[in-house]
């Protein structure tokens, strides 16, 4: 009897063991944090400020890029594919909250200020996307599906001098909204636009 005993709790621990290394292989991915000063966009390479506008995509090998306006991020997409892809984030406008880009809701106007001046801010929820643009009495408010539509023009080329630098000295065509500070309690951005 208590050879049954040993060979069932040897079955038992093998077979947890299984179902634990088959729930980790299936843990959903999660965005990386941002080491603002440190991580480049990985399409235009500038600085990623640790603020409302960086995104992320997360490939299926568990690598991370980063970028610093969701025009990059989609322009990177447009440039490789979404074969790689295993999840998309957008940070919240308000609150700097990472969260997938298929389930936010979008506000454009070209006069909206974004590190590469694409003019679009992400939202988590539609309420808070059609308050911003009610609020500010210009721009649009979209689903991720008509985001996909969009014509992604970019306002840097009216901002670059001829040497490629943006003619307000800064990379970010005139940013106006400060990188919240996730190092304290506060994660909304210093000021809205």
């Amino acid at each position: 009897m208590n050879k049954m005993k040993k060979w069932g709790t040897t079955i038992g621990a093998i077979i947890g063991i299984s179902l634990l290394m088959v729930g980790c292989g299936s843990e959903e991915p999660k965005p990386v944090d941002i080491a603002e000063g440190v991580d480049k966009c990985d399409l235009c390479k500038m600085h990623v400020p640790n603020d409302h506008n960086a995104t992320e995509i997360v490939l299926k090998d568990g690598k991370a890029l980063k970028f610093d306006d969701l025009g990059c991020m989609y322009n990177w997409t447009k440039e490789n594919g979404t074969d790689n892809v295993a999840v998309q984030f957008v940070r919240d406008y308000y609150t700097a909250e990472w969260t997938k880009a298929e389930q936010a809701t979008y506000a454009y106007d070209k006069d909206f200020k974004t590190p590469m001046t694409y003019g679009i801010y992400s939202f988590k929820e539609k309420s808070a996307a059609d308050s911003f643009v009610q609020e500010q009495k210009k721009g649009i408010v979209m689903s991720a599906d008509e985001l996909k539509n969009h014509s992604w023009e970019n306002g840097m080329s009216k901002h670059m001098n001829k040497d490629g630098h943006s003619s307000e000295g800064q990379h970010n065509g005139g940013h106006e909204s400060k990188p919240a500070d996730h190092g304290s309690n506060s994660t909304a951005p210093t000021t809205h636009n």
